[in-house]
């Protein structure tokens, strides 16, 4: 049953009907006419005549109780989306009470089953998001997997090619990680990886893309960067590695890396080429010694950093 003086707005053309409800006797609402449906009032809509498109949509904002004719019409109605429905002849306060009460529970329920629907919606819509990332992000780093890698270097290649730009592979390793691991333990090892993609991280462009490519491993792709850019870069981010003090817990780290270029088209064809002939760029710098950048031997000409 609804309280004293319920507000119930009324919907209809018909200002005989507003009187006649008004003078119900024992009536315990206040009768409010209007033109739309109300967010979350009861609301009584004259059905008589014909029956609105957009009742449905109507129904979701607030209780609706339909007034028919008579009982011929209220399977109509009801599939059209209202909570109740009376007729002209049941028109009378302790039925309309009935409507009106019946109207707001069966509202109620249906507000908590799209509540739950929507949030059973966004968690999988989280769960979608987060299974995706896992197959694209690395969880230790934050950054591209090398599944991800695989995928966009073909692409990148053929966006590269087609528009007649340069691009550039550049294959970082850490020199002291398996010291690190051995004497320490793999979580300080986790920690130095996370600390130097963060560390990278925040000198590279929007364009570029990021990838922890080994368990000791990051990688760049560069695109539209000359030679003599990248290694300018590559030595800024070994200088930068080189003067950095890591501090997981009371320990103070200090460790370096050892950088490998190699570029499309001028070092390589393809994507197969491309990462071999970064690799091979990184052994040349591991071979002298390591915290150092090299290109690739076999580029024309090769401007060597560091140590």
């Amino acid at each position: 049953m609804t309280t004293a003086e319920t507000t119930i707005s009324i919907i209809t053309t018909d200002h005989d009907l507003i009187d006649h409800l008004q003078t119900l006797p024992g009536a315990e609402w206040q009768l409010v006419p209007a033109a739309e449906v109300k967010h979350s009032h009861p609301h009584l809509i004259d059905l008589r005549v014909q029956i609105p498109a957009n009742l449905a949509a109507q129904a979701e904002q607030a209780p609706l109780i339909g007034l028919v004719a008579d009982i011929a019409a209220i399977g109509e109605v009801l599939r059209s989306g209202v909570h109740e429905v009376i007729t002209m002849a049941d028109l009378q306060p302790i039925c309309l009470h009935r409507a009106i009460s019946t109207a707001q529970i069966r509202w109620q329920i249906e507000q908590m089953r799209r509540q739950q629907l929507a949030e059973a919606r966004a968690q999988v819509q989280a769960l979608t998001v987060r299974l995706q990332n896992e197959q694209i992000r690395d969880p230790l780093t934050g950054l591209y997997t090398r599944r991800y890698l695989n995928e966009t270097l073909e692409r990148e290649l053929r966006r590269a090619d087609r528009e007649q730009i340069v691009l550039s592979a550049v294959l970082i390793d850490i020199d002291q990680l398996d010291q690190v691991n051995w004497q320490f333990g793999r979580a300080l090892g986790d920690a130095v990886i996370q600390h130097l993609a963060t560390l990278i991280g925040r000198q590279v462009r929007g364009g570029d893309i990021f990838c922890r490519y080994g368990s000791d491993e990051l990688l760049l792709l560069l695109p539209r960067v000359s030679r003599e850019t990248i290694l300018h870069r590559a030595e800024q981010w070994r200088a930068s590695v080189a003067e950095t003090i890591i501090r997981p817990g009371t320990l103070d780290l200090q460790v370096t890396i050892s950088i490998g270029i190699a570029t499309f088209p001028h070092d390589a064809r393809n994507a197969v080429e491309l990462l071999n002939q970064a690799h091979e760029a990184l052994y040349a710098a591991k071979a002298a010694g390591g915290n150092c950048v090299r290109l690739w031997p076999g580029a024309q000409k090769q401007t060597p950093f560091g140590a």
